[in-house]
């Protein structure tokens, strides 16, 4: 199986080549794509020093199984009339939500890929695999009427260059040094020491796009277009780990016994037990999504609260990904 990633160089590129490696894929052959600066770079893979190309024409004819981690203009290029027989599995934002293309984590709805004839596969975003995860488990057992999830996320969730400015800020605060402009060109706001209640852009709603994007998805990979969910998106000086804090409303009382069954039987979900608590420091490098802190309101036994966290760089992005290659073969 010859496998290819585009995008070799990034968190989520390299993040993927060592996961591969970790569950001993079956890969015949690797090719590494990146951008121009970072041709020539030589990547370690299973013992071999592997070096990374700029792309070129005819790409596709390269690979059996293509992992793309560009950024969303990057893919958008490069797939917009992708019409080739590799499979493609996209993390960028630009086929999740098109209805031809299947979103897939593979837990909990790996039949998408077998109903819809598309080579590209849609890999969700960072927060919305985690949660949909959850769900899947929760409504096992009884259907929320209505959730509220606050997400606090990490820098590595923006990327390479995301992760570098919030350590370099660090320093400065540190120091308690003036933090100057080309220190805050990713977030705008310093990051260090502090939050940012906005990812994305805002509609004129006042909703950011990554609070649409866990919403539109989580629809869309639970195949319920009438979820009710509310979202509030945070970053967080954090290097890597993505946490929900996620309440959940029914119609009617739900026992707290019975959810707990359904998340602790749920394939990937690693669920805690009694006062335990769960990090972002505790999950990095770990592939599972942790679940903790699960309860009654003490107010409404029809309302429960959990938090849920996990590695955004591996189940958040590239395991996902490697899981869907891996169900492919």
């Amino acid at each position: 199986m010859r496998i290819g990633i585009i995008g070799a160089t990034g968190l989520v590129g390299r993040t993927t080549l060592k996961i591969l490696e970790e569950r001993g894929f079956p890969a015949s052959e690797l090719i590494l794509f990146a951008s121009q600066r970072s041709a020539g770079e030589k990547i370690p893979f299973k013992g071999s020093q592997v070096e990374v190309m700029p792309i070129s024409d005819n790409w596709d004819l390269l690979a059996d199984i293509f992992f793309c981690s560009v950024a969303d203009d990057v893919a958008q290029e490069l797939l917009k009339d992708y019409k080739g027989e590799a499979w493609i599995i996209d993390k960028s934002k630009v086929f999740r939500l098109d209805p031809k293309v299947p979103l897939v984590v593979p837990e909990v709805n790996w039949d998408a890929v077998e109903r819809l004839d598309s080579k590209i596969v849609a890999n969700p975003n960072c927060t919305t695999i985690p949660f949909v995860m959850a769900m899947a488990a929760i409504r096992k057992t009884a259907r929320p009427e209505r959730t509220v999830v606050t997400s606090l996320q990490s820098a590595s969730g923006a990327g390479k260059a995301a992760l570098e400015e919030l350590r370099l800020q660090r320093e400065y605060v540190t120091a308690g040094e003036k933090m100057p402009e080309d220190a805050r060109e990713v977030f705008g706001p310093t990051l260090a020491a502090n939050l940012i209640p906005q990812i994305g852009s805002f509609d004129k709603a006042g909703e950011a796009s990554e609070e649409r994007k866990l919403r539109d998805e989580s629809r869309k990979i639970l195949g319920d277009e009438t979820l009710s969910i509310h979202a509030t998106c945070v970053r967080v000086p954090v290097e890597v780990g993505h946490s929900l804090s996620v309440t959940c409303v029914f119609q009617e009382e739900v026992g707290l016994k019975a959810i707990k069954k359904s998340i602790e039987s749920f394939p990937g979900i690693k669920m805690m037990e009694g006062d335990e608590l769960i990090t972002p420091l505790d999950v990095a490098g770990k592939d599972e999504v942790f679940c903790a802190r699960l309860r009654h309101d003490p107010m409404d036994k029809k309302v429960i609260h959990l938090w849920l966290v996990t590695d955004n760089l591996r189940k958040g992005a590239a395991l996902n990904a490697v899981q869907i290659a891996e169900s492919l073969i």
